[in-house]
């Protein structure tokens, strides 16, 4: 990558890294173009080479931390088992936000930055964010049903169960999880797993 691009990648990603703490801190709404562009060190000129307006600039945040924690739990690389190693790594960093924390009021974000229902939330007030946002969540289907499918083929996965139908379920599931554990609904996270393990499970051949 030339020096002059690689400058402004830096540029964006570090735009992105303050607005992420920004609205780990604030939310979404408080934090000033100003204030974002001035923790990472930048104008508001450099701020606008990169993203269109605000609701632009909250869709590369989303991409980050949504698309990030996305690639993190959807196991690839062991194609029979990948459904059930996805479930667990989900269950996991479900487990991990829903754990003990000092202070029982704050609200410990599953993505680890900025909490899903402030993203449906703003996804609510803007076409642009609810777009994206929707394209994000199609693709992870996508990727869960290919999972599915392919546990299905190597015998690990029920094969009376249609594979895309099983992939918007776990994919809607996890959104009501995450949403929930944010908000400081106490979940059986260990039992949830399981259960939808061994609803997903082939039958042992006898």
């Amino acid at each position: 990558m030339p020096r002059s691009s690689a400058a402004k990648q830096e540029t964006r990603d570090a735009l992105i890294t303050a607005g992420l703490a920004a609205f780990a801190e604030h939310g979404l709404d408080v934090p000033s173009l100003d204030a974002i562009c001035a923790r990472a060190g930048f104008t508001r000129g450099a701020f606008y080479v990169h993203f269109k307006d605000r609701d632009d600039f909250v869709v590369a945040v989303m991409e980050r931390v949504l698309g990030g924690f996305l690639d993190a739990v959807i196991a690839t690389g062991d194609d029979a088992h990948d459904l059930e190693h996805t479930v667990e790594r989900f269950g996991d960093a479900i487990a991990r936000a829903a754990g003990p924390r000092d202070d029982r009021d704050v609200v410990q974000p599953v993505l680890g930055a900025v909490q899903l229902y402030r993203l449906v939330d703003a996804a609510a007030r803007s076409p642009v964010i609810r777009a994206r946002l929707v394209e994000i969540l199609s693709q992870a289907v996508d990727r869960v049903a290919r999972a599915a499918a392919a546990g299905q083929a190597g015998g690990a996965v029920r094969s009376d169960i249609d594979a895309r139908r099983s992939a918007e379920l776990l994919v809607v599931a996890a959104l009501g999880m995450m949403a929930a554990v944010e908000l400081g609904v106490t979940l059986d996270v260990p039992a949830l797993r399981e259960t939808a393990l061994t609803v997903l499970r082939a039958a042992p051949r006898g």
